[in-house]
Order: C-alpha cells, then structure tokens, then sequence
C-alpha cells in the first residue's frame, strides 16, 4: 500500500493526526478493509509520539472510521455501515472545508430568502446587525461572534426551507471557530460591515441576484483571509 502523510506542526498535534486519517478515508486512499499503517509507522510518518497515534486512532474508532482488532492492527470500516453523526464529523473538519460548504449552502438561502423574507425576518436582521456593529466598537469579540451568527441564521431562517436552516444550525459550532480566528481583523471586519449591510438590502428589495452576489463576496473575502492565516 502506497500511502504518504505530511509531518504534522507542533499545533494541536492529535487533531491534524485526525485530520489526516480522515482525510485519507474520506478521498479513499484508505478504503473500507484496508488496514491502516502500525503504529510505529505512523509515528515515523507523521513525526508525533505514540500517544497521539493512540488518541487519534480511540478518536477515529469512537466515530465509527476505524475498528481495532487486537492481535491483528486496525482497520476502515464501511461508513455505510457505520454512519457518523454530522456534528462529530464537522469537528473533524478543517476550517476551509467547512467554508467551502458554508458557501454552497448560504448561496442558496440567500437566494430563498430574497424570494420568502418577511418583514420580521428583517427586523430580526437589522437588530443582530445593530448588535454586531456596536459589539466591533467596544472589541466585545464575543457579542461580535454571536451576533454575526445570529444575523446569518436569521439569513437562514428566512429561506423558509426547514432541512436548509437545520443544516446551517448544524454548521454554527463550527463556524464559531473560525470567527473566532478571524475576529481580531479589526480591517477586515470594518469591510465585512459594509457587505452585510449590502446583503440586508438586497434581502429588503427581494432582489435574489444581488444577495447571491453580495453572499459570495463575504465569503470569497473570508476564505482568502482564512487561507492566509493558515498557511
């Protein structure tokens, strides 16, 4: 079996550990049955200690990836068979896979939510953006945060599509973190004022195209920042 790994940062060893295992089973470099590298390669592999293979690995069998068989090594198991709840899997995802789903859901909502806004939709809206905007002034980061989501998961909400706004609920924890990473930009979040206000707007008139636009443009703009962050 031909499968590389890239030595991992001394940031939050086990979780690119994680991160790695499952991206190796998600793209299917590691499939169903195939049993995975000893513990003594990976730790070569991947340049950590035995503990932190060890607590990936618990991680990754707790979420129904992975099945050790003692005596024999560990092993993929069929995520068919074992479905792994969203919640769990988001934790396990990278920032940017999260936004890169971010963007496809909140271009579609952004798009029924311009069709099916009500006026306490907007009402609703404004006052999470009026709580976000005085939030930025005093650096109350966490009322910022806070408030951002709200204002997103009244976007959300608005769409009137019920699996949609569940969806987007789901991804809030998620989104949580990478906010907070960001949320320092004091820049950044003075531009980011500007297209919420723009994407209020365009919800208000009901024009679709423009809340469409004014979506990608908040989170093309965050994606480059996240991906310059992390690099």
């Amino acid at each position: 079996m031909n499968i590389t790994f890239k030595g991992v940062q001394q940031r939050k060893l086990g979780d690119q550990v994680i991160q790695q295992l499952q991206e190796k089973i998600s793209l299917g470099e590691l499939k169903p049955g195939d049993k995975i590298p000893t513990e003594p390669e990976l730790m070569s592999m991947l340049g950590v200690g035995r503990s932190t293979i060890r607590e990936a690995i618990r991680v990754l069998v707790k979420a129904g990836l992975l099945e050790v068989r003692q005596g024999d090594g560990t092993y993929v198991l069929d995520k068919n068979v074992n479905s792994e709840p969203l919640a769990h899997r988001l934790r396990r995802a990278t920032i940017l896979e999260v936004y890169e789903v971010r963007r496809i859901l909140e271009l579609e909502i952004a798009k029924l939510a311009a069709q099916r806004r009500t006026e306490d939709d907007l009402s609703y809206m404004r006052e999470s953006l009026n709580r976000r905007r005085e939030a930025r002034r005093v650096d109350d980061n966490r009322a910022y945060v806070d408030s951002d989501l709200e204002f997103h998961l009244a976007v959300a909400a608005a769409s009137k599509n019920s699996v949609l706004a569940d969806l987007y609920q789901s991804f809030s924890n998620a989104l949580r973190d990478a906010l907070d990473k960001l949320v320092s930009d004091r820049e950044l979040y003075q531009n980011q004022i500007s297209i919420h206000e723009q994407l209020l707007d365009a919800l208000e008139r009901k024009d679709g195209q423009a809340a469409e636009y004014w979506t990608a443009e908040n989170l093309d703009r965050t994606m480059k920042d996240l991906q310059a962050l992390l690099r």
